[in-house]
């Protein structure tokens, strides 16, 4: 086994996905390119309607190698990319800065936003799950699948924002407890914030206390 990841590491090199060059394979970006794309972004939740998130902060920049990875991953079916991205949210995202910003409490809940059924079974994985789920287990998070989706959606990639709340709506319910838990909300991607509000807005029906959303990337729109 380690014979064959040598051949690979020597006829296949990791690249990464912004210049191309070489990077180390569990990494999706150079150094250089790492520092160009990432952008940590706190935002009000007011500004984009989402009333039920108590925070918003977006990791990197939706745009050039990101967008790359992402596409990548989601559409065509790059599942080995995904410890690499994984990697890359650990690189630049840690509770201690976060908690700098929000008023963070012991034994928060980590919760993914669920992907369509559909989706999810045309894939074989659940994209927020495989990125984020490692980044728990260093900060020793509470990992919690609270939520499912039990209604279809299509994609929200080219719908207005009220055709992406409309998308979304009523369409999660929560299967764990959730009474008086802190939570951080996770995705890979926030634009609109509809998505994340219409789960934010699910858990709080449900008694949860405040909820922080985290992106991968955002390519935030108001």
């Amino acid at each position: 086994m380690k014979f064959l990841c040598l051949l690979e590491d020597v006829f296949f090199p990791a690249k990464c996905l912004n210049c191309h060059g070489k990077v180390q394979k569990q990494e999706l970006f150079c150094a250089s390119c790492r520092r160009q794309l990432q952008d940590i972004r706190f935002l009000y939740p007011t500004g984009y309607g989402c009333r039920h998130l108590d925070g918003i902060c977006l990791l990197y920049s939706y745009e050039r190698g990101v967008k790359t990875a992402l596409h990548k991953i989601k559409f065509e079916k790059k599942r080995q990319l995904l410890p690499r991205a994984a990697e890359e949210i650990k690189k630049v995202c840690y509770c201690a800065d976060l908690g700098a910003n929000w008023e963070l409490s012991e034994n928060m809940l980590l919760i993914p936003v669920p992907t369509d059924t559909a989706r999810f079974k045309a894939r074989g994985y659940d994209v927020p799950t495989d990125i984020f789920k490692p980044w728990g287990e260093r900060e020793e998070l509470i990992w919690c699948e609270a939520l499912e989706r039990v209604l279809q959606t299509v994609p929200q990639y080219g719908l207005n924002k009220n055709r992406r709340r409309k998308n979304v709506k009523n369409c999660f319910v929560v299967r764990e407890n959730v009474f008086g838990k802190d939570i951080f909300l996770v995705d890979d991607i926030f634009t609109s914030g509809a998505t994340m509000e219409e789960a934010a807005k699910t858990l709080k029906k449900a008694g949860a206390a405040k909820i922080w959303a985290l992106a991968f990337a955002g390519g935030a729109q108001v």
